[in-house]
């Protein structure tokens, strides 16, 4: 059992707005890209848990992954996408319920999700007493606020990823709206969109 009073988890994600969410989450996290960092070992050292989340294959995963598992701290491995992959998960240590849900958590996204995640996680696999919320939903698409009116000009989309919404990384889509309405001939419209091979029909 952990100290309730100070877990720290491990994220290391291939999705920079995982990192981001969990930064702006409050929650004590340790995280890092392992397409990128070269650190890893002295990110996970001091992790009461680990959280793998990659985009691709078991092949891809980071070796350093056995050794953690070997000196018994929980290891949980999930698939970048929004979809959850039983093939990544299968590597994990923990149930797979607890790896299903730990995957919700983060495919919904977002700051608040990933505090919720930390203290889900500190809950059910190291049996702390925070309490936890179930993942909250995040709309497939939908448009970002901005304010004005179109003032009856044409209207162009700029369509961005739902995990730059969720984690708030959205000023490059502001910045491109922002150019289309300096133009006086249209007004951009920022629209984020969870993922356009999937997209519901309402999109459209």
């Amino acid at each position: 059992m952990a100290d309730s009073a100070r877990v720290r988890i491990a994220l290391l994600s291939t999705s920079d707005t995982d990192l981001l969410s969990a930064r702006a989450s409050g929650a004590d996290y340790a995280w890092a890209n392992p397409s990128r960092a070269t650190d890893l070992e002295q990110v996970v050292a001091d992790a009461d848990l680990v959280v793998f989340r990659l985009l691709g294959s078991p092949t891809d995963l980071w070796d350093g992954l056995s050794a953690i598992k070997e000196r018994g701290t929980p290891v949980v491995v999930l698939g970048g996408e929004q979809q959850p992959s039983a093939e990544l998960m299968e590597h994990s240590t923990v149930p797979m319920g607890v790896a299903a849900e730990a995957h919700r958590y983060l495919a919904e996204g977002g700051p608040g999700n990933l505090a919720q995640l930390h203290a889900f996680l500190s809950d059910t696999v190291l049996l702390t007493g925070f309490g936890f919320e179930p993942p909250a939903t995040v709309p497939a698409w939908g448009f970002a606020e901005r304010p004005g009116s179109t003032d009856g000009k044409p209207r162009i989309g700029v369509l961005y990823c739902r995990a730059h919404e969720t984690s708030g990384n959205t000023a490059f889509a502001h910045a491109l709206a922002d150019a289309i309405d300096a133009t006086g001939a249209a007004t951009g419209v920022p629209v984020f969109a969870g993922s356009l091979r999937s997209a519901p029909d309402d999109l459209y």
